[in-house]
C-alpha cells in the first residue's frame, strides 16, 4: 500500500517503511502517552482500507458504558488516534474541547472530519472514507483511500 497515514501525532509513509517499524513506533509512543496501557496494530484489509487498532483499558469510573452513545467519541479515544497532546502536538485541525480532566465527547462525524483535515494539513493521503469504532476494549478506526 503506498499511503501516508497520520496516527499519534505523525505521518507514515507505508510505501517507505515495514508495517511493523511503523507499530513499533507508534507504540513507543503510546507509551510515553500512556504509562503501556496501550496496544497498537495496523491491519491491511485490502489494496485500499487498512484498520488501525487500538487495544486499551479504562480506570473504573473513567467512562459511562451503559449511557455511552454509539454515534459519539469522547475526547480521550481521539487523542490516543491522533496523539493530540502528546509532546505538545496540536492536531491543525481541532474539534474542541474543556479544560482538562473533564471527559467529554462529540459527534465521530465532527472528530473524522477534523482527522481528514489535519492529515492532508500534515502531509497524509487524501481519505475517501473513515470509520471509528469505540468499544470497552478497543477503538478501531478504519480508513479507506
Amino acid at each position: 500500500m503506498k499511503k501516508k497515514i497520520f496516527v499519534m501525532g505523525k505521518v507514515y509513509d507505508l510505501a517507505k517503511q515495514e508495517i511493523s517499524e511503523i507499530e513499533n513506533e507508534i507504540q513507543m509512543d503510546l507509551d510515553k502517552f500512556s504509562s503501556g496501557g496501550i496496544r497498537f496494530k495496523i491491519d491491511i484489509t485490502s489494496e485500499k482500507t487498512l484498520e488501525l487498532i487500538f487495544t486499551r483499558k479504562y480506570r473504573d469510573g473513567e467512562i459511562d458504558w451503559l449511557n455511552y452513545n454509539p454515534e459519539t467519541i469522547y475526547c480521550t479515544d481521539a487523542k490516543i488516534i491522533t496523539g493530540h497532546g502528546f509532546d505538545g502536538f496540536k492536531v491543525p485541525v481541532y474539534w474542541g474541547g474543556v479544560p482538562y480532566g473533564y471527559p467529554f465527547f462529540m459527534p465521530k462525524e465532527e472528530f473524522i472530519e477534523c482527522y481528514k483535515k489535519s492529515a492532508i494539513k500534515l502531509g497524509g493521503s487524501k481519505l475517501k472514507l473513515a470509520e471509528v469504532g469505540i468499544m470497552p476494549d478497543k477503538i478501531i478506526f478504519a480508513l479507506a483511500y
